[in-house]
């Protein structure tokens, strides 16, 4: 948000309401992240355009990886 021009308060209020949103919808649909997702993309649209530089730099599998090194990491704290 802040990067195209809103306040940082608003970027994060922004930002949390569409997370507490998708997980609302979620929680009530019994839904998967994917499924939800195809619901709410419109071809065409702002969600798809943000998902297509997301899966062009590869976001998910860097998400895959940090939470993979996380848990790694986490064991061997734990001994």
């Amino acid at each position: 948000g802040i990067c195209v021009g809103l306040e940082p308060k608003d970027a994060a209020t922004l930002t949390i309401a569409t997370l507490k949103g998708a997980v609302k919808l979620m929680e009530e649909l019994n839904e998967s992240p994917e499924l939800l997702r195809r619901k709410v993309t419109s071809p065409g649209g702002t969600t798809e355009a943000a998902l297509k530089v997301l899966d062009k730099n590869q976001v998910k599998q860097s998400i895959i990886e940090a939470i993979a090194a996380a848990a790694k990491r986490s064991k061997e704290l734990s001994g």
